[in-house]
C-alpha cells in the first residue's frame, strides 16, 4: 500500500527531488525526467573513481531495487555507478513499458510520448547530477527489462556504449513482414526506409542469452512471439540471425553481438554475474 500511495505522489510532485551524484553504496532518489518523477535504485562502488554508469531495466515484477542489487557484481567488477529506475505498473503497463509506448492500439504515437526517451533523459540528468555530462553509460535489462531496450534501441536515439538486451519474451525483427511490436511493419512502417535498417543494424546492442531459458514463466507465448521461436532463447537466435541475414544481403555494418551463457535459464542474477557479462557490455 506504501508503494501504491508514494508512486501516485510522485506522479503528482512537479521538481526534481533530488540533483545529487550518487552516492557511494547502497541509494535511493527520485528525479524528474520530462513529465515523471522516477523512483531510481543506486549503487556506487566504495572504489569508484571516474567510471561509467550503468542503467538497469528490470523484469515484469517491477522490483527495480533487486536489480540493483544482481547489478552489484558488475559494478564492483567494472567500477561503474548502477542507476536502476522503477517503472511502476500503475503509471508504466506493458503498453509503455515493454513495448515502449510507440504505438497505442496499432496506432503511431508522438515521439515525446516514447518511453525510450524517458529513459535516456534519465541518463542525461544522471550524467549531469555527476558533475559529467559527457560520461559514458551502458544500458542492461532483463526479461521485461529485455523487452523495453528492445523496443528502445532501433527508435531512440542515444548516446550508449552498449545496450544489453538479456533473456526477453520477443524481439523487434528488422523487418516490415511483422508488424510492430514483433517488426517494424504496421503503426511503425511510416518510420522505415534503409536509412533507419541501417542504424538500427549499427545500433550498438548485445542479444545476451541464457541457453537453458526454455522455461514458459512469465513468457509472452502469444502467436506473434512464438513465430519468433518456441523460447526465449530460440527467439534470441533468431533474431540475431535475421539481423545477420540482413547485414550480409545490404552489405552493412552489423554492430550487433552476440553473447550466450551456458547453464543458466530464466535469471537475471545468473546472468549479470556469468563472466560472460563482460563480453556483452564490452566486447572480447
Amino acid at each position: 500500500m506504501m508503494r501504491i500511495v508514494l508512486g501516485l505522489l510522485l506522479g503528482l510532485l512537479p521538481f526534481t527531488l533530488s540533483a545529487a551524484p550518487i552516492p557511494a553504496g547502497d541509494g535511493y532518489q527520485v528525479v524528474r525526467v520530462k513529465d515523471f518523477n522516477l523512483e531510481v535504485f543506486t549503487y556506487k562502488p566504495a572504489n569508484y573513481s571516474h567510471g561509467p554508469l550503468l542503467l538497469v531495466f528490470h523484469g515484469v515484477d517491477r522490483n527495480a531495487d533487486t536489480y540493483r542489487d544482481n547489478a552489484k557484481t558488475i559494478a564492483d567488477r567494472f567500477g561503474m555507478a548502477v542507476a536502476a529506475p522503477l517503472f511502476d505498473k500503475s503509471r508504466f503497463p506493458s503498453a509503455l513499458y515493454q513495448q515502449g509506448g510507440v504505438a497505442n492500439k496499432k496506432a503511431l504515437q508522438p515521439q515525446e510520448k516514447w518511453i525510450g526517451n524517458t529513459a535516456i533523459a534519465l541518463a542525461d540528468q544522471l550524467r549531469k547530477d555527476e558533475g559529467k555530462p559527457d560520461l559514458d553509460y551502458y544500458l542492461i535489462g532483463h526479461s521485461a527489462g529485455g523487452q523495453f531496450l528492445a523496443r528502445l534501441a532501433p527508435f531512440t536515439h542515444h548516446a550508449a556504449k552498449r545496450i544489453v538486451v538479456a533473456n526477453p519474451s520477443s524481439w523487434v525483427f528488422p523487418t516490415l513482414k511483422e508488424d510492430f511490436p514483433f517488426g517494424l511493419g504496421g503503426a511503425t512502417a511510416s518510420l522505415v526506409n534503409d536509412d533507419f535498417l541501417k542504424r538500427y543494424l549499427a545500433a550498438p546492442l548485445t542479444v545476451y542469452l541464457g541457453m537453458t531459458d526454455t522455461g514458459a514463466t512469465n513468457r509472452d507465448d502469444s502467436e506473434d512471439a512464438t513465430e519468433q521461436g518456441a523460447t526465449r532463447y530460440e527467439r534470441g537466435l533468431n533474431f540475431f540471425r535475421a539481423g545477420q541475414a540482413l547485414a550480409q544481403e545490404k552489405g552493412w555494418v552489423l554492430n550487433w553481438r552476440l553473447v550466450e551463457v551456458p547453464k543458466v535459464g530464466h535469471n537475471s542474477k545468473r546472468m549479470f554475474d556469468a563472466p560472460q557479462v563482460k563480453a556483452a557490455l564490452f566486447g572480447d
